[in-house]
């Protein structure tokens, strides 16, 4: 009988023992994943404020005010990028026309530049510096906020890619002159029944009803 205790009291330990190391490995797994939403978000804001540092920098150094980071330009840069590494293409329009995805962000000036195949925000900035189309957007007139985003791929040749949107700012919307009623205009009054009928006092005269007269 002690014997058979002695067995079951060492199964239950086993178990419990397996089941603390599955409670340690769930924890330490739970643990990793938001380390990397963590390291996510850290990345995310790291690159916007080195963006928005470097590019003002590079604007001030042409006479051009600075930029800053605008949360709607950022949202549709970041589905851009990411449209661009699920189908492993570098294009404008993978996501849609440039001028559809900014038809709702109320901006009248916005340019966008894109890459793939750098690895940092230095060495893709450096890229768009030394392309003249890429380099006029960065220093286009009337630019106050700018979104950036990468997005990997691991299935494509180029691994990572990039968008950069820049605008002016959310322009009011100008509400149109209000319009009066029509000014109506005066309608000539008829009058109905027979028309006037002239009556003579005196002599008859043909054509001419006669009344008494007093």
């Amino acid at each position: 009988m002690p014997e058979l205790f002695w067995r079951l009291n060492k199964q239950a330990l086993a178990a419990a023992a397996a089941t603390d190391l599955q409670c340690a490995a769930m924890k330490q797994g739970l643990a990793f994943i938001v380390l990397l939403l963590c390291l996510g978000q850290a990345s995310a804001e790291t690159l916007t404020a080195l963006a928005e540092g470097a590019i003002s920098a590079y604007r001030r150094q042409h006479g051009l005010p600075a930029v800053k980071v605008d949360a709607k330009l950022m949202q549709l840069a970041s589905q851009q990028a990411h449209a661009m590494a699920r189908a492993g293409v570098l294009d404008h329009n993978i996501g849609g026309s440039f001028q559809s995805r900014l038809s709702g962000a109320g901006r009248s000036i916005a340019a966008e530049n894109i890459a793939a195949g750098t690895h940092d925000f230095a060495s893709t900035l450096d890229m768009w510096k030394r392309s003249s189309g890429h380099r006029a957007n960065l220093l286009k007139g009337g630019v106050t906020r700018i979104g950036i985003a990468s997005a990997p791929a691991s299935q494509s040749k180029d691994k990572l890619f990039w968008t950069l949107i820049l605008a002016g700012s959310v322009e009011p919307k100008v509400k149109p002159p209000r319009i009066g009623a029509p000014r109506s205009r005066r309608a000539s009054i008829r009058r109905s029944g027979p028309p006037d009928v002239i009556k003579y006092c005196g002599e008859a005269i043909a054509g001419l009803p006669r009344i008494a007269c007093e």
